[in-house]
């Protein structure tokens, strides 16, 4: 991956970076080489055979975005729905609460506590004013039931897109250190058909959603594509919007729709990504010294990022100069990595 910086931009517009990589589709890869990464991909109760349909079409192509592009392994996703006879290659397990609690049993007995899990649910929530409920075949878990079963997963990166109606009410339960917790909804009040999950399903399928030019799509990038195309399918049918989504990835159970520096959302989700990493990283001639300059330069864009998160606790002076000489870093890297 080679990053090129614009020197010429006014440090006080913050960092532009611009990499150019090449996205195919490539064979999933085996589990060992995976680095750590696994899915959950959930529709429970379709209730109509139009979004039994869609919520097919969604984990399905979600499914073929994780083990292509993004190059999970092919024993590291893991697909439940209400009728498996749909599509018996893809889907292994019915969505009832009993095969959900486990899968999350198989993943904890292989997981690390370096990996990260992606889990994503589509189809009907509920909520009666007290809890939230995600409605399965069979007994429906609760917020905390759901938060236990999928926590019980020892690793300590958790991206959670919860596209369920009603889905705003399990974001107290699901957030958490470490945790990205998407809802399509601010709360458990919305409770009309949701569009979140067919929007962030469609920014990892390609580059679109990747604003910042980086060659990849962070977690941030794909909810804030999600939320704009979710914003327009209300304007363009002329009707109230009756979903907002939200984001919490700081554990304070507080989802935010724009997420950034003044609310402390969105660190986590602006520097998180489902790939296997950048292309050079993937490389069967990668060099160690290549491998240390793109950690470096990995290191020093949190590092900018994080900076910033604390920008409003500093004066301009101290701000600026902390950034110069970050950017300046980081443009030293560059530099050696273009000569590659």
């Amino acid at each position: 991956m080679t990053f090129i910086l614009n020197p010429a931009y006014p440090l006080r517009n913050g960092l532009i970076i611009v990499c150019i990589s090449l996205w195919c589709s490539a064979p999933a890869l085996k589990a060992e080489e995976t680095g750590g990464r696994w899915a959950i991909l959930v529709a429970g109760v379709s209730g109509d055979p139009e979004f039994q349909k869609q919520y097919l079409q969604e984990l399905s192509s979600l499914h073929s975005t994780l083990q292509g592009t993004l190059q999970f392994g092919y024993d590291h996703v893991y697909v439940l729905f209400d009728d498996p006879a749909k599509d018996p290659s893809l889907i292994k397990y019915k969505s009832t609460r009993e095969n959900l609690e486990k899968v999350c049993r198989e993943i904890a007995g292989r997981a690390g506590k370096d990996d990260l899990v992606f889990v994503f649910i589509e189809g009907h929530g509920s909520f009666d004013q007290n809890s939230y409920k995600l409605n399965l075949v069979g007994p429906d878990p609760n917020a905390e039931e759901l938060a236990a079963a999928l926590y019980s997963i020892p690793a300590l990166h958790f991206v959670v897109v919860n596209a369920t109606s009603a889905s705003g009410a399990s974001l107290a339960a699901l957030s958490g250190k470490g945790k990205i917790v998407i809802t399509a909804t601010k709360s458990g009040s919305e409770r009309n058909q949701t569009h979140l999950g067919q929007f962030f399903v469609e920014a990892l399928k390609d580059n679109s959603a990747d604003v910042d030019k980086s060659g990849r799509v962070s977690v941030l990038e794909a909810f804030t594509y999600a939320v704009q195309k979710v914003e327009e399918h209300y304007a363009k049918e002329r009707s109230l919007q009756t979903e907002h989504p939200v984001l919490d990835d700081n554990g304070d159970g507080q989802g935010q729709a724009k997420p950034g520096p003044e609310n402390g959302e969105g660190l986590l989700a602006r520097t998180t990504y489902l790939d296997a990493g950048a292309p050079l990283q993937t490389e069967s001639n990668l060099t160690e010294e290549q491998r240390e300059q793109l950690a470096e330069a990995r290191s020093l864009e949190q590092q900018i990022e994080a900076l910033k998160y604390a920008k409003a606790g500093m004066n301009e002076a101290e701000y600026e100069k902390k950034l110069e000489n970050l950017l300046l870093r980081l443009a030293q890297v560059n530099a050696k990595l273009r000569k590659k």
